[in-house]
C-alpha cells in the first residue's frame, strides 16, 4: 500500500482511475529511460491527466516516483514469492535446487531491469534506499531459505553465512551484467547464459565443498 504522506487518496472513482493512468504512466516513462526523463509535463500528456489534478495528489515528481517504486516493488516482492513456490514444492536435492534457483533469479532480474535502474539510480534519496533495501532483503531471505531446506547437504561449517553469501555474490554479478545500479557501464558484458550457470557452479561448490574452515 502507498504511504498517506506519499500520494493524497482519491474518494471518486473517477479520481481514482484517474491516479491509475498517470502511476501507469510513470512507470512506462521510467521502463523507457531515467529519473530525468519523468517530467510532470510528459506524465500529463501521457497519462491524460491535468498538470494541477498530478500536483493535487503529488508535491512533486519525487513523490509520485517513491509511490510508483513502492508499488512496483509490492508487486515484484510478489511475483517473486510464486516464482518460488514450485522450487520449495519440487523438494530436489541441492545439484538440482541450487542451478534452477540460480536461473529464476537471474531471469527475474533480466525481466525487470528496465524499471528496477531509474531506482537503483536514485538510491541516493533516502526514501528510495530504504524500499530498495526492505526489497533486497525480502529476495535475500526467501533465497537462503530455500537453500537452507537442503541443510543436511551443505558441508560449509556456517550454512546460514555461506547461503548468504551466494546470494550476496550472485545477485551482485547479475546486477553488474544488468546495468544495475552503479554498473550501468558494465552492462552486458560477458555471455548472459554462461554467467548463470557458472554462478549456479560457483555457489554449489562453495557449499558442498567443506574446504572453508569455521572462523
Amino acid at each position: 500500500m502507498i504511504e498517506p504522506h506519499t500520494v493524497r487518496q482519491p474518494k471518486q472513482d473517477r479520481s481514482r482511475a484517474a491516479l491509475e493512468r498517470l502511476m501507469a504512466a510513470s512507470r512506462e516513462i521510467l521502463h523507457e529511460g531515467t529519473f530525468e526523463l519523468l517530467t510532470i509535463a510528459e506524465i500529463s500528456k501521457r497519462s491524460g491527466v491535468s498538470v494541477g489534478s498530478i500536483y493535487a495528489r503529488f508535491n512533486g515528481k519525487e513523490d509520485l516516483f517513491v509511490a510508483v517504486m513502492m508499488e512496483v516493488m509490492q508487486e515484484l516482492d510478489a511475483e517473486w514469492q510464486q516464482l518460488i513456490e514450485p522450487l520449495r514444492a519440487a523438494h530436489m536435492p541441492l545439484h538440482q535446487k541450487l542451478p534452477a534457483l540460480m536461473n529464476v533469479q537471474a531471469e527475474f532480474l533480466r525481466r525487470h531491469a528496465g524499471i528496477l535502474r531509474p531506482f537503483m539510480a536514485r538510491a541516493d534519496d533516502p526514501r528510495v534506499a530504504n524500499i530498495g533495501k526492505s526489497a533486497y532483503l525480502r529476495n535475500e531471505q526467501t533465497f537462503t531459505a530455500l537453500l537452507l531446506e537442503n541443510r543436511d547437504e551443505i558441508r560449509h561449517p556456517q550454512p546460514e553465512q555461506a547461503v548468504k553469501f551466494c546470494f550476496t555474490v550472485s545477485y551482485a554479478a547479475l546486477a553488474r551484467f544488468l546495468g544495475l545500479g552503479s554498473a550501468a557501464e558494465a552492462s552486458g558484458e560477458g555471455d548472459w547464459d554462461l554467467l548463470k550457470q557458472e554462478l549456479g557452479m560457483m555457489c554449489l561448490s562453495f557449499l558442498i565443498s567443506g574446504a572453508a574452515q569455521a572462523r
